[in-house]
Order: C-alpha cells, then sequence, then structure tokens
C-alpha cells in the first residue's frame, strides 16, 4: 500500500503517522512509474 504525496503534505503528515504496513509515499509522477502498463481508475 502506498501513500499519496500530496496528501501527506496538505495534511503537515509523516511516514510514523500512517499505518506501519503503509510501504512508502509516493508522488504523481511516481505512482504512474509504477502503475505502468496497467489499466489506471480513478474513483
Amino acid at each position: 500500500m502506498y501513500a499519496c504525496k500530496a496528501a501527506m503534505d496538505m495534511f503537515h503528515l509523516k511516514k510514523e503517522d500512517l499505518w506501519e504496513n503503509v510501504e512508502s509515499i509516493l508522488t504523481i509522477a511516481d505512482f504512474y512509474e509504477k502503475s505502468a502498463g496497467s489499466e489506471i481508475i480513478f474513483t
């Protein structure tokens, strides 16, 4: 599971504030790189 960097910045959160199973915090560019070749659906 990943967290959104923009949301983290907006709410002044740090990785330590998140659930222990959150793997890392991604920027939108990181997200698109990790999801290359996948179908992305925003809800």
